[in-house]
């Protein structure tokens, strides 16, 4: 809780107009997935005005930021906003955010090993607010601020054999660090070749000390426990590193028009480039991979999900299912799912889970918002079903937009997908 972000079941309600899983630049430490949260029809500017009370033991020259979803309080940044520390105690700042929008937050000593904390050390739900039209005082507590030693931080979460390889990309012009989780047997079995399911955002999906606030998929523990009970075959899973700030761009093949561009969009094409003809190459020539489209699976959550789906249109030779969790599909006036109505393309010969949450702006009385989002889920399926696609979709009760929604929906999800139910 992209990832918005945006992230195991420590990860409570994720307020959200949909949130778009966007990862902070450092790669040594947790940070977040949920990233821009975009409300519909923002128009109006206000003052937004947060006075932050921290722990007594918190040092007197310690900055204080606030770190948050939106542009305007940098993006995920980890020191997005200094507050000012005041003669009371408190730290405040005055920050101009669109009438309408959603902002996911949370207050830092400036880095991602010095947010803020539950007492008990554990990590917090996203703070929340759905902007108004008149000014605005938010008070807000610290109960505690992580430490930034290192030793003090979580250790990894990983079960089972995760190999990480930094490339050089040609399309995006700039390095990813891609993730690749065997499964078990992998090494005893020399002439096995596996399928491969290439998962977005790959931050999130093995380990909660590189994850959205120390929340993750949990796909490893998950493909774990159902390889070695056989309920599913084994499956090696690519998790792909999001580019941070570039991630909007990088999973949209247009800007959003109802923000004008705002944020971003449009570099689809050179993502789908770096997958299909770098990563791929690169994962098929270093593991013992079985190279056919019934065996090549994509999928992602929020914006992932809907780039999966898009991959698997525009490219209908390259994989034979996709998991489209939570997909954005209000993005750019739902172009997706008008173009599925006319033509699936290669959605035809694919395979596709399609799932949303029916509380996805984690605030239960935003019920025209978590309705709509079930509604483009429904209009989506529909098409689906009007075109002959083979799907399920499932509409998951009180789920919200967050990794620990998508870890337990990830069985079901996997199975389906493999055609292993």
């Amino acid at each position: 809780m992209f990832p918005l972000v945006p992230c195991p079941s420590s990860l409570a309600p994720f307020a959200i107009a949909l949130c778009l899983w966007l990862a902070a630049a450092s790669s040594a430490t947790a940070r977040p997935a949920q990233g821009v949260l975009v409300s519909h029809a923002a128009t109006d500017t206000v003052i937004v005005h947060f006075v932050v009370t921290v722990p007594s033991d918190t040092p007197a020259d310690t900055a204080v930021y606030l770190a948050g979803s939106l542009p305007a309080v940098g993006g995920w940044k980890a020191d997005g906003v200094k507050l000012e520390f005041q003669d009371d105690g408190t730290y405040v700042a005055a920050v101009t955010l669109d009438a309408g929008a959603t902002l996911e937050f949370k207050f830092t000593r400036g880095t991602w090993q010095t947010v803020e904390q539950s007492v008990d050390a554990g990590n917090l739900v996203n703070r929340s607010i759905t902007i108004g039209t008149n000014p605005t005082r938010i008070d807000a507590t610290v109960a505690r601020w992580a430490s930034a030693d290192a030793t003090t931080q979580r250790a990894s979460s990983v079960v089972g054999i995760l190999a990480l390889h930094d490339l050089e990309s040609a399309a995006l012009s700039a390095k990813r660090t891609v993730r690749v989780w065997l499964p078990p047997g992998y090494d005893a079995n020399a002439g096995t070749k596996y399928g491969v399911l290439y998962m977005h955002d790959g931050q999130n999906c093995f380990d909660r000390t590189t994850s959205a606030f120390g929340n993750e998929w949990k796909i490893d523990e998950t493909l774990t426990e159902l390889i070695e009970a056989n309920v599913i075959r084994p499956i090696i899973v690519v998790g792909i590193d999001n580019g941070g700030m570039k991630r909007i761009s990088e999973l949209t093949f247009a800007a959003d028009s109802k923000k004008d561009g705002g944020y971003g969009g449009g570099r689809g094409d050179s993502y789908a480039q770096f997958l299909l003809e770098e990563v791929r190459p690169f994962i098929e020539k270093t593991y013992r991979v079985n190279t056919s489209k019934d065996h090549t699976f994509i999928g992602g959550s929020s914006l992932g999900g809907l780039a999966s789906l898009e991959i698997a249109r525009r490219y209908p030779n390259e994989f034979a299912g996709v998991i489209a969790m939570s997909p954005s599909l209000w993005w750019n006036d739902k172009s997706l799912t008008k173009a599925i109505e006319q033509d699936a393309g290669g959605l035809m010969s694919t395979r596709i889970w399609l799932d949303m949450g029916t509380c996805e702006t984690g605030d239960a009385n935003a019920t025209e918002r978590n309705a709509a989002y079930v509604e483009d889920t429904k209009r989506f399926a529909r098409a689906l079903t009007t075109r002959g696609v083979e799907h399920r979709v499932d509409i998951a009760e009180d789920a919200q937009h967050n990794e620990a929604a998508w870890a337990e929906r990830f069985p079901d999800a996997i199975r389906y997908l493999l055609g292993d139910e």
